[in-house]
């Protein structure tokens, strides 16, 4: 539970807050408010004492709601991602409450991260530093290694390794380093 307050400062460290006019942009943008809501309502989402947790709860629910519909941004609490969380701009952003990811994760305007939706059950589990391209679907109960990045657009529905680079529909390695 207070994990989420540590890794509130790791998702906050991944801004540039090296000058005051940084400092002034990154309050107004949107994805940094995104994250600290996320985190926010993980915190309370995770507070298991018995008889109080419905109340933070539907709390952390009502924060999710606000996230989904202000800076239209679907993470709810459920969902487990590590430290380092990085979503440049908001819009359009869904992530099933299933999915579990790793630290640093970069996230792009109009990503899906999800079921496939056609009868399967079962969502991506994603490893360490992944970067996710503008408007990426990454779908069904599959696993994305480590270090990975996935070109904007792309549709990922099958198991992708460490170390490498996925583009297109479906997705294809194009690179392995």
């Amino acid at each position: 539970m207070f994990n989420q307050l540590h890794y509130l400062i790791s998702d906050l460290k991944r801004w540039p807050w090296k000058s005051l006019n940084e400092i002034f942009y990154n309050i107004f943008e949107f994805g940094i408010w995104a994250v600290i809501f996320y985190r926010l309502g993980r915190f309370l989402y995770l507070i298991n004492i018995p008889i109080i947790k419905i109340f933070f709860r539907l709390l952390s629910f009502f924060i999710y709601k606000f996230t989904e519909l202000f800076l239209g941004v679907v993470l709810r609490p459920g969902t487990d991602i590590g430290p380092g969380l990085y979503i440049g701009h908001t819009g359009n952003i869904r992530i099933s409450s299933d999915v579990k990811a790793g630290k640093n994760l970069s996230i792009g305007t109009g990503v899906f991260i999800a079921m496939k939706g056609l009868g399967t059950k079962g969502v991506p589990v994603l490893g360490d530093n992944i970067y996710i391209g503008v408007g990426a679907k990454i779908l069904g109960p599959i696993k994305i290694g480590n270090n990975v990045r996935v070109g904007a657009n792309a549709v990922v529905v099958k198991d992708v390794p460490d170390n490498a680079t996925v583009v297109g529909v479906p997705a294809r390695i194009i690179e392995r380093n």
